[in-house]
């Protein structure tokens, strides 16, 4: 068989994705765009991530037309809805929950439906489907916080961590493979072995043992689960990336009680006022929900002057999204979406601002920079400091190779992207 593999949304869905390609390819199938069965690796977290695996699936349908390609769907998708799939889309041949991705070799020719309750347990070699030097390294799964709003507990379970020696032996992998950037994601990696007596901290030390050349990011950080201890580790490590993604959702009180976040605004100012006097040259990304029901005019007001007074480098926000099954979805003062659309253009215009402004500060300095291919007649990239496919990129000028690791002087920039000489 040949097959191609589809994958929408977040890097945790990535890593799931290159499982499933290393399932397949061990059992002799080959990997390829001229294929005779496609994989949608869907997204469902919220209603438009639905609304665009729904879009893929039907697009692939119409590109089979006249021939005998099958059609796999798997994923979050099949977490959320079931089998009311079956019905809604007759298009696909089959639907394969995540806990059958250990077998799904096993079911790729097979027809219907296949989900089961389980845990779905990571394993390696992976077959790693990004670009050298960069790679993700999942190290839990699910999510124990139950945040109003989401759905992911309900898609992917509840917090489980894997084993720190698990991790290390997956991690030293990656460095012999030749991947230099590694990326730690889970859903909330500050919450990593809580349940096991372990902690982020811990686990970072235990990789930054092993000798070699290579960069950690850590990405998705809860606000509560930040301390001393890990911003501290971060400050001191050079070879952990000052690049902290921290999404806070909210500034307001009133509406973090309601979002069920587990911390206040104050506990917000302190954070960040720790980090900024800690590690100068941190880079600060947030995610935020504008027109979360009940936000008043003046609670989301002081929002706007949340983020100007602590300029954030990148963030990133969504128009709340009424989910059936989540406790919000029930609350009273839903907001139009009108409305909703308005503070999400208005916080993006102010962020806006910000970026270019902090991005300018930039101009002069020597920064690494990450060779990923070509744009427009230039080389591209990104700064170590900015995250895979979610930040800004670099346009380089100057002598380089694609994957490679450069020092490179900002000499030019833009709203969200920069000029650098090599």
């Amino acid at each position: 068989m040949r097959f191609k593999i589809i994958s929408l949304g977040c890097p945790k869905n990535l890593v799931e994705s290159e499982y499933i390609t290393a399932s397949l390819e061990k059992r002799g199938n080959e990997l390829s765009e001229q294929c005779d069965t496609i994989i949608i690796n869907t997204c469902a977290f919220i209603a438009d991530a639905a609304k665009e695996s729904i879009e893929t699936i039907l697009e692939e349908t119409i590109n089979r037309e006249g021939n005998k390609k099958r059609l796999v769907v798997t994923g979050c998708l099949v977490e959320r809805y079931g089998e009311k799939l079956r019905d809604l889309l007759p298009e696909a041949d089959l639907f394969v929950g995540r806990n059958f991705y250990d077998e799904i070799n096993t079911l790729i020719d097979k027809k219907g439906f296949f989900q089961r309750e389980g845990n779905f347990s990571e394993s390696f070699p992976r077959k790693i489907l990004t670009a050298k030097p960069t790679a993700y390294l999942k190290i839990q799964e699910g999510c124990d916080n139950r945040c109003s709003y989401c759905t992911v507990p309900d898609i992917r379970g509840g917090l489980r961590s894997r084993s720190m020696e698990s991790i290390r032996e997956e991690f030293e992998w990656l460095l012999a493979e030749g991947f230099k950037e590694i990326n730690i994601i889970g859903q909330d990696i500050t919450s990593y072995g809580k349940n096991d007596g372990l902690n982020l901290r811990e686990l970072l030390s235990h990789l930054l043992a092993v000798k070699g050349d290579y960069f950690l990011r850590l990405l998705y950080m809860h606000p509560k689960g930040m301390n001393k201890d890990l911003i501290d580790l971060i400050g001191k490590e050079d070879r952990i990336i000052k690049y902290m993604d921290i999404p806070i959702q909210h500034s307001e009180d009133n509406i973090l009680i309601r979002m069920g976040r587990g911390y206040d605004k104050h506990y917000l100012e302190k954070l960040f006022g720790d980090i900024r006097n800690d590690i100068p040259d941190a880079v600060l990304r947030t995610t935020l929900i504008t027109g979360f029901p009940g936000e008043t005019e003046d609670e989301f007001s002081n929002l706007c002057d949340f983020i100007k007074t602590w300029e954030f480098d990148m963030l990133g926000a969504f128009m709340y999204s009424k989910e059936e099954g989540t406790a919000a979805s029930k609350f009273k003062g839903q907001l139009r979406k009108g409305v909703k659309r308005e503070r999400h253009n208005t916080i993006m215009a102010i962020q806006q601002d910000i970026s270019k402004e902090r991005l300018k500060s930039l101009i002069g300095k020597n920064m690494k920079v990450i060779v990923e291919g070509k744009e427009g007649g230039y080389m591209a990239g990104r700064l170590l400091t900015q995250a895979p496919d979610i930040d800004g990129m670099v346009f380089i000028k100057g002598s380089c190779n694609i994957g490679e690791i450069r020092e490179g002087k900002i000499v030019k920039t833009l709203d969200y992207d920069v000029i650098v000489e090599v």
